[in-house]
């Protein structure tokens, strides 16, 4: 059954948690993902403009795993969720259903609409 499961991605109800969990290494553009990472760097929120006249605010983590580092942009109201979460250097994330983007400062992961971010 575990080779089934495997090779056709199925989850089942007793599956391990880490079963469709991927790792920073992995990542690739445009894809949906869940990853489970450690906060090394907070940065401070920045707000800014957009093209339609609306204001905005992002703030980046820095976060890894074993296998390498990226970075977690929150958008908007998602900035708060730093201090709702008590979030701090060293804190362990599950980003859930997120978003990863390829830009020029390397992987970016979004929580987007569908996804989540939980401390673990």
């Amino acid at each position: 059954m575990l080779i089934f499961q495997i090779v056709l991605g199925v989850a089942t109800g007793n599956d391990d948690h880490m079963a469709n969990v991927k790792k920073v290494i992995d990542l690739k553009d445009r894809e949906e993902v869940t990853v489970e990472v450690e906060v090394t760097k907070i940065f401070d929120a920045k707000s800014f403009s957009r093209k339609d006249g609306s204001s905005g605010k992002v703030r980046n983590l820095k976060v890894k795993d074993d296998s390498g580092e990226c970075r977690i942009a929150l958008w908007d109201n998602d900035v708060d969720m730093i201090e709702n979460l008590s979030i701090v250097e060293g804190t362990k994330l599950r980003c859930q259903d997120c978003y990863v983007k390829q830009t020029d400062f390397g992987t970016d992961i979004s929580k987007g609409k569908k996804g989540s971010i939980t401390v673990i």
